[in-house]
């Protein structure tokens, strides 16, 4: 007779594949599972599918799973070092990290033991750093529907909390551990606060972490891990534990610049969504009008010789086109190639125009808003600089953004340009081509104002240009899409006649000036965009190392060797457990005899640091 269970089952449900990993919700009945073909799948209590998240590349594994403390954003670790921060009601990625090794260890845990924690100057941190961009920024406007809009899909109503942080009222901390030998600690999922390379740390390079926690008053770190001895070919583990005091005495701080680095990060996953919908709406059809006027001009080389720019001015001036420009225009281009060209220029660039006036301009002023902010913060040193919060990374990352804001404007510039100097141009050659063919023109069409034909002539002059050599002609009448490329620009505006420019030419020490923002103008708007995630992932990353080298090792503990014949077969099963001023880490030894269960118990304040141990069989 078998028996009896305190525990009753009361459901059995079957899957698809088989599963690798899950983890409960820690509010709500949900459970996230992995399978062995990379797919997470989010269920209700009574087994219902909420959605699957696809693998994100092929021969990937799901390592590992962590659920944020407030239960609304899953942490998902692979073996190819990626981790994805998904949303728990659409499944859409919020953030997305790479790391150096497979991720074997995620632990996402929240400060909830912090109350008082912090120095006594630390009550009045949230007074002085009170968030204000609401009062002084207008809202994000929401993207367009029908397209593709990753992390904002579903949340047009909220674009600027694409990391979901908002409402975080307690410092919650994502750490990771790689097969590598690294740990990454991540403030709210987002915001790299240090990381510890065991290499250097008297491990090896073969360090392998099997488990990672954090005691929830952020004191103490302790690792599981396990390395091989190339000889015998068996496995240790031991258990080493880090003193975070750094986190948990400017925890305040840290929580203060964490949100103001995850509205940044927001606005630049923003940024990154408005140019990759102007690229989308940039049409390449110029090119064809330009490959047109290069063969144009190649036959006519051939024959008699001439510029194509010489014909068409004589064209404007006189009215009488040559007997090869007549045979372009009217078998070439003709009538309705030159109206469907001319359409489809002036959607493409009214989109572009309404990206860049509607969408970059907000986001790029924002986040030079908050750049501002976070280098208001550098300059109390007391307070933040021990975070590694740098002045001159920062004052960087701001002098880029200007710049950015700078060559957006210059875009608007030049798209205002050629919209206006394209439609004369197109307006021009179909009145032409209706003259030829002996059709009639509308009367709104026929009278040509002087500015019209101003306009006609500097767009000739301007785009029909010579070779030096003298026989071949160039063309350049598409001069937005080259913002949209990552290359330099093949036609920069010129700025000689700018006064501003002149004026800082006669004086050089003002192009010094932190206050002035400098134009890169052979730059594209593309380039600039790299360089300003370039520059905020440098303030972003000096902060992690700074802090990351404060994390000191205060213990190492041998706990076991697995030798080589069980090496292979047996692993151990780690855990760990929070209470007040304590951190108790389990770890259980499936050797076929006997099984051996380890207690390790860490105190985490500084009057009791000190460390328990025992292991039963």
């Amino acid at each position: 007779m078998p028996e009896k269970s305190p525990f009753k089952q009361v459901d059995e449900k079957h899957v698809s594949a088989e599963v690798t990993c899950m983890r409960w919700s820690p509010k709500m009945d949900l459970i996230v599972v992995a399978n062995v073909q990379a797919e997470v799948i989010l269920y209700r209590l009574s087994w219902q599918k909420v959605w699957t998240l696809p693998a994100p590349c092929e021969h990937c594994k799901v390592t590992c799973l962590a659920w944020r403390t407030d239960g609304k954003v899953v942490a998902v670790g692979y073996d190819t070092g990626q981790m994805q921060l998904c949303d728990v009601e659409n499944a859409s990625c919020l953030h997305s990290v790479t790391l150096s090794g497979a991720i074997t260890a995620i632990c996402w845990v929240s400060g909830a033991m912090l109350e008082g924690g912090g120095t006594e100057a630390d009550d009045t941190t949230e007074d002085v750093f009170q968030d204000m961009s609401s009062h002084y920024l207008p809202r994000l406007p929401a993207f367009s529907k029908g397209i593709n809009k990753g992390c904002f899909m579903g949340r047009e109503d909220n674009v600027e909390d694409s990391k979901r942080l908002k409402g975080q009222k307690d410092l919650n901390i994502l750490v990771t551990g790689t097969a590598a030998g690294r740990v990454s600690l991540y403030a709210y999922g987002v915001f790299p606060v240090g990381e510890v390379d065991l290499s250097r740390h008297g491990i090896g390079k073969s360090g392998h972490i099997l488990h990672a926690s954090l005691s929830e008053d952020l004191y103490l770190l302790s690792l599981l891990l396990q390395t091989h001895r190339e000889d015998a070919g068996s496995r240790d583990v031991y258990l080493m534990s880090f003193d975070t005091t750094l986190l948990a005495s400017r925890h305040k701080q840290l929580q203060t610049l964490a949100l103001k680095f995850g509205q940044l990060l927001s606005l630049m996953t923003y940024l990154h969504t408005t140019i990759e919908q102007m690229q989308e709406a940039w049409e390449d059809i110029l090119l064809e009008m330009d490959s047109k006027l290069q063969k144009f001009a190649e036959e006519k080389n051939k024959v008699c010789g001439g510029s194509v720019s010489n014909d068409f001015l004589q064209l404007l001036m006189f009215g009488i086109p040559s007997d090869e420009l007549q045979v372009f225009l009217l078998h070439d281009l003709t009538e309705k190639g030159l109206k469907k060209l001319g359409h489809s220029i002036e959607t493409s660039y009214s989109n572009i125009q309404k990206l860049v006036l509607k969408h970059l301009h907000s986001v790029g002023l924002a986040i030079v808003y908050h750049l501002e902010d976070i280098r208001g913060m550098s300059l109390w040193y007391d307070k933040f600089g021990v975070l590694g919060l740098s002045t001159a990374t920062v004052q960087q990352a701001v002098a880029v953004a200007g710049s950015f804001m700078l060559k957006a404007s210059e875009l608007q510039q030049v798209i205002d340009g050629s919209m206006k100097n394209l439609k004369a141009f197109f307006w021009w050659l179909y009145v032409v081509i209706q003259q030829l063919s002996d059709e009639p023109v509308p009367p709104e069409l026929s009278k040509m104002t002087e500015q019209d034909l101003n306009f006609v002539a500097h767009f000739l002059k301007e785009n029909f240009t010579e070779e030096l050599d003298g026989r071949q002609s160039g063309f350049k009448l598409e001069k937005v899409g080259q913002y949209l490329k990552n290359e330099e620009l093949h036609d920069p505006p010129d700025g000689s006649t700018n006064p501003w420019v002149d004026f800082l030419e006669h004086n050089p020490k003002l192009q010094e000036s932190s206050l002035l923002y400098r134009a890169c103008p052979t730059k594209s708007l593309v380039q600039m965009h790299d360089s300003l995630k370039k520059s905020v992932d440098v303030t972003v990353q000096h902060s992690a190392a700074v802090v990351g080298q404060s994390l000191q090792c205060v213990s190492t503990s041998h706990l076991f060797t697995l030798p080589h014949s069980e090496s292979e077969r047996t692993s151990p099963n780690p855990d760990s457990h929070n209470s007040a001023g304590s951190m108790t880490v389990k770890c259980t030894c499936t050797r076929p005899s006997p099984v051996t269960l380890y207690l390790v118990r860490n105190f985490t304040s500084f009057d009791r640091r000190s460390q328990e141990t025992g292991h039963w069989s």
